[in-house]
């Protein structure tokens, strides 16, 4: 307000201009609220809040909590802004940054935020409602061995008819995790399944500070 509006555009992009505070959480040295200008890059929070713990390479992220589909080590230098995150097939959300070391198992991270969604229903629609509640069903089979090939399409045809047909957004949130994690990580869910489970550190996830919305 006191800077003014050209003030103000000077940080951030084009066409998200200002700043923008970060919440990065998980495997990360200085966990924080970090004030930013729009987009900034993983690379450079990373840099802000002190790398990663403990020198332990970066596995997968989320732009904006477990909502956003998820990104990899890849993105590392996606501009976290509206059109950059949208650009490599996510959104900024709440900026619920959520950083994870390659200690974590994929297909446990996203059953335990499936696992929170399901929670968070309320039950008056039937895809959010009963798609959740079979997601974690078929993920909590496979993180415990007893998952079958097929249960990966199964989960990608529910999510798909959850997607835009719940009458709020947390259902189109619920499907994110998982589809993005069977894009980038679908060798991981294939591992469990072929008993060559893929590395699984719970404990690891207990540390995380992060909103899972």
């Amino acid at each position: 307000m006191q800077g003014g509006s050209q003030w103000f555009r000077s940080m951030g992009t084009e066409k998200s201009p200002g700043p923008k505070i970060y919440s990065v959480s998980g495997h990360v040295e200085r966990p924080g609220q970090y004030e930013a200008p729009m987009g900034i890059t993983l690379r450079q929070l990373l840099e802000l809040a002190g790398g990663m713990k403990d020198g332990v390479p970066l596995k997968f992220w989320t732009p904006g909590g477990s909502s956003t589909p998820l990104f990899t080590a890849e993105h590392l230098d996606v501009p976290l802004d509206f059109e950059g995150a949208a650009a490599a097939g996510s959104m900024l959300g709440t900026t619920a940054v959520q950083v994870f070391n390659e200690t974590v198992s994929v297909p446990w991270a996203v059953m335990k935020w499936t696992e929170f969604y399901k929670h968070e229903s309320c039950g008056k629609c039937t895809p959010c409602r009963e798609g959740t509640y079979w997601l974690v069903q078929i993920l909590e089979r496979m993180v415990h061995g007893q998952g079958t090939e097929a249960d990966v399409e199964t989960m990608l045809d529910i999510c798909d008819n959850i997607l835009g047909r719940s009458f709020c957004a947390l259902g189109d949130g619920a499907t994110s995790p998982i589809t993005s994690a069977i894009k980038y990580f679908r060798q991981e869910f294939l591992d469990l399944i072929a008993e060559q489970p893929a590395v699984a550190r719970p404990e690891q996830l207990a540390e995380l500070t992060g909103a899972t919305a």
